[in-house]
């Protein structure tokens, strides 16, 4: 996960996998030549409905000997933000485990508890820290699956610092950027600037089945969206972010000119054909589907977290 699996060097490509049993799998290998990345592959399946992923990792990956960063789906942990404790550094995340005992759904004894700093806060004392949790058994048993098929998995990461991965590599970060991911019910928020994440949101969609956004959940979303760039700008004393900007979804273009038209700022939707080279360009469809598998697959040598 942010949980690493094995040590690693300094690849120049790298694979992303997302198994997910609501979206299905996608794999993404990039290569890094220079400055410049590279999608040499990707590909998509639908999720087993047994939860046995090995059939379909054997196609996705085929003969894979590239480091592999797993993504774990969204109902596997848990993201809490709470005060920092005021230990040394390499006893946080004990300290952390400890202190969330009460606030998780898997007894902490059962649990992968990781932890990663944000930017010390400018008003007040307060220091705060990023915590995430899962079960010891559902990380295991992810980790098993794409093993037995002969990858080296070197790590399982969450979709939040997958969408950081992408948005300290846009031209917009270096003044801020608010990088929003929708899927289905669920609403995904980071807040970076010059490579530094400072703000991670989920968000519930009130999305009905079959009828897409509407007028309601775009309003629910400006304001979710308006609260969190407030936050950024008060709590760590910044400029205003001024950029907006939706990951590739069937929905965007519409989202898009609906969050517009609700908020102040740019919003924008992001075209992954800028940000890779790759065969040819990729549809919206298909951006979507990957999106995570490349954020994956951009994992940097930066080590944001303590295992606990």
């Amino acid at each position: 996960m942010i949980w690493p699996v094995k040590k690693r060097g300094r690849p120049d490509t790298q694979t992303g996998i997302v198994l997910d049993p609501r979206f299905g799998g996608a794999v993404a290998v990039i290569q890094h030549k220079g400055t410049r990345l590279r999608l040499r592959r990707r590909a998509r399946c639908i999720a087993p409905d047994d939860g046995d992923w090995r059939t379909e990792l054997s196609t996705l990956l085929g003969s894979h000997s590239d480091p592999v960063n797993a993504v774990a789906p969204d109902n596997f942990y848990q993201l809490l933000l709470v005060d920092r404790p005021d230990v040394p550094a390499a006893e946080v995340a004990a300290a952390i485990r400890w202190r969330i005992r009460e606030l998780i759904n898997t007894p902490v004894e059962e649990s992968l508890v990781d932890v990663f700093d944000v930017p010390a806060q400018a008003r007040g004392s307060r220091n705060m820290i990023y915590a995430v949790a899962a079960s010891s058994k559902n990380v295991a048993e992810l980790a098993s699956q794409i093993e037995d098929c002969g990858a080296p998995l070197v790590s399982i990461d969450i979709a939040e610092l997958c969408m950081r991965n992408i948005a300290t590599r846009l031209e917009q970060d270096r003044f801020g950027v608010a990088f929003l991911l929708i899927r289905g019910h669920q609403g995904f928020l980071t807040i970076t600037r010059d490579k530094k994440l400072y703000v991670i949101r989920q968000m519930e969609i009130p999305v009905s089945e079959g009828t897409g956004l509407q007028d309601h959940a775009v309003s629910a979303i400006a304001l979710e969206l308006q609260r969190s760039l407030d936050y950024f700008e008060s709590h760590y004393d910044q400029r205003p972010i001024r950029d907006v900007i939706l990951a590739p979804s069937p929905d965007g273009v519409a989202l898009c000119s609906a969050l517009g038209r609700e908020l102040t700022v740019n919003v924008s939707l992001l075209d992954l054909n800028e940000l890779l080279e790759s065969p040819s360009p990729l549809t919206v469809e298909e951006q979507s589907q990957c999106l995570l598998a490349v954020g994956a697959a951009l994992r940097g040598p930066d080590v944001l977290e303590q295992a606990a």
